[in-house]
């Protein structure tokens, strides 16, 4: 038939790659940051196998998205270095060998640092930035960095000279930007987490249309040494994670405080939350944050509320933050003007063809022009500072008073106002969280909030300057009661299936410690190693041990219910006798002595007659 040989000769034509994976005895793509520090502890995975089921993950799945930008090729030895570590009882922190992806706009020593950009491919730093040492020194692994927006200019889309990186749910779609490749690499579970920066909404968005948590410290919070700039008055490193607790971990290894961030509440009571319905509704406006919220964006917004009131949280509704006069305040604060004199600045700290801005803005491989920046070069730029600087101020007590009038601990809305849209729609993004903490230096956070068709969209919280610990507290406990799980893009499903006999043998192993537990560790150990066949067939021989052991020790724990009642009876036989001998040696001393009585008043009386 003429349709089987056409199917034969495009089989021909068309080989079909069967991808093989290693196996472990745990899924990753299920697995938070401290699921995967437990996995390392408990001996499920070594930090080499974990870094070899995140790198095929990346083969398999990256060439549909387009998130990595290089791959970190010392990733396995410095895995092995981290497990010997281990081994000998030394663990940096819980970050100790577990993998994380970097943007290509921050330094990591061996990678280069593009910013998007094929004009900077040679771009490579004599150290590693700030933040990446603080994550080294804790035992993190960089595994790759992840392609970006261009210089992080835009953020409707992360397209760079490299290319679109693509939606992780839909590969049509926009994954937003700057921070598209993070957001998206995490999303697909290359990574346990991943940093970005975000100077207007680069984190956030992204982090929203990936399901996870994103955060913008507050300026400062982390060192930005090392990072290409773009607004220096505005750039932050930022965190995107698939847990509050997982980006707080991060965060506590990265700031420059040295301080600890956790959830520390136990319910919302007493927390006020102000909704300003511009945001979460909007209308007509011609203000952009203001406009009309897609309607079933409000629709979910307004049904996840509801879930901070039944957690004890005071919602208060405000109807407007932004009018025209302090949006035009807070858009007359966006200025690319350091850009020049930022990367001049940058650039002494790296080797490569690239040695000035004026190079870059003149050189090939880019898709965007930088042109319009050369007039703002050594300082020639085209706004007064302190006028910048006096804008900020005002706008930033506008927030204050906002605070102070609502008694406010926090702001919610949701993080975009309008759906997702295709990489070619020409769309552009409407995020409310341009419009406050990225004008003043505030810090916020997006959560995921759940899904509107095939797509996550995320509620975001904004807090006061330095609030991150009140922000990481109230976003856990959404998280918590919204229950809607971690994500892991079905486009990109893990790569193994864990058979049902490693649950049964887990659970004998994390029972209690006897003599079969070295043992299981090091088939635990051993899994990725040795066929699926050999695996089931010693798996069950383990089984078999630990019931046999578990049937040793319930007969002995018979034996010894036995031993128990036998010696209980015993003794409560000594104590009655022993109660029965004092009873009747009473009974008997006291006859006895009556006895005597009655023998010494009849001596007495025989006594008499013989005086008589």
């Amino acid at each position: 038939m003429k349709w089987i040989k056409t199917i034969f000769i495009l089989i021909l034509i068309y080989p079909i790659t069967v991808f093989a994976s290693t196996a472990a005895v745990v899924d990753i793509t299920n697995m938070s940051i401290t699921d995967i520090a437990d996995a390392l502890d408990k001996g499920y995975l070594t930090s080499e196998l974990l870094v070899t089921l995140y790198l095929e993950r990346i083969e398999a799945y990256d060439d549909d998205f387009n998130a990595i930008r290089e791959l970190n090729e010392n990733a396995l030895e410095e895995a092995a270095a981290l497990d010997k570590e281990r081994e000998e009882g030394h663990v940096r922190s819980i970050l100790h060998g577990i993998p994380i992806v970097v943007k290509t706009n921050i330094d990591v020593a061996g990678l280069a640092t593009t910013a998007g950009a094929t004009a900077l491919s040679d771009n490579y730093p004599l150290e590693d930035a700030e933040v990446i040492k603080k994550l080294k020194d804790a035992g993190a692994i960089i595994l790759a960095s992840t392609n970006m927006s261009e210089f992080a200019f835009a953020a409707s889309n992360s397209l760079s000279s490299y290319g679109n990186v693509k939606n992780a749910f839909n590969t049509r779609y926009t994954p937003y930007g700057s921070s598209g490749g993070s957001a998206v690499a995490v999303a697909l579970s290359f990574a346990a987490a991943s940093l970005g920066t975000d100077t207007n909404s680069s984190v956030r968005l992204p982090a929203s249309a990936a399901g996870l948590v994103g955060l913008r410290p507050s300026l400062n919070l982390i060192s930005t040494d090392g990072v290409i700039p773009y607004d220096t008055l505005r750039d932050t490193v930022g965190i995107l994670s698939k847990t509050v607790e997982d980006n707080a971990i991060l965060l506590s290894i990265m700031n420059e405080e040295e301080k600890t961030y956790e959830a520390n509440l136990e319910s919302l009571e007493g927390i006020k939350i102000g909704v300003i319905n511009s945001y979460l509704k909007g209308s007509s406006s011609s203000i952009r944050v203001n406009s009309k919220t897609d309607e079933d964006i409000y629709n979910l917004a307004s049904a996840k509320l509801k879930l901070l009131e039944d957690a004890g949280a005071e919602l208060i509704y405000i109807d407007e933050l932004l009018d025209s006069y302090y949006y035009n305040i807070a858009t007359s604060t966006m200025s690319g003007d350091s850009f020049c004199d930022g990367f001049n600045n940058y650039i002494t700290g790296t080797t490569g063809t690239i040695r000035s801005f004026r190079k870059l803005a003149l050189s090939k491989g880019k898709i965007y022009s930088l042109s319009g920046y050369l007039s703002s070069c050594n300082n020639a730029w085209t706004y007064d500072l302190n006028k910048v600087l006096e804008k900020k101020e005002i706008f930033e007590n506008h927030i204050l008073e906002v605070f102070d009038n609502y008694d406010l601990d926090l702001i919610v809305y949701p993080t975009t106002k309008n759906k997702v849209f295709t990489l070619s729609s020409g769309s552009s993004a409407s995020a409310p969280g341009s419009f406050l903490g990225s004008v003043i230096s505030y810090p916020s956070i997006t959560v995921p909030m759940g899904y509107i068709n095939e797509f996550p969209y995320g509620l975001e919280f904004f807090s006061l300057k330095n609030e991150e610990n009140l922000l990481y507290s109230v976003a856990d406990i959404f998280e918590e009661v919204n229950n809607l799980g971690l994500t892991n893009s079905p486009l990109a499903p893990s790569l193994y299936e864990i058979p049902d006999y490693i649950e049964t043998l887990m659970t004998y192993y994390e029972a209690e410690e006897n003599e079969l537990t070295t043992k299981a560790k090091e088939y635990f150990l051993n899994y990725s190693n040795k066929s699926e066949e050999e695996n089931e067939i010693e798996a069950n021989i383990l089984i078999q041990e630990y019931r046999k052991l578990e049937t040793k020790q319930n007969d002995l724990e018979k034996e010894n219910e036995v031993l128990k009642v036998f010696i209980m009876i015993l003794f409560t036989f000594i104590f009655l006798s022993t109660i029965l001998f004092v009873l009747i040696y009473r009974m008997l001393t006291k006859k006895l002595k009556v006895v005597y009585k009655k023998i010494k008043k009849q001596d007495r009386q025989n006594k008499k007659i013989l005086l008589k």
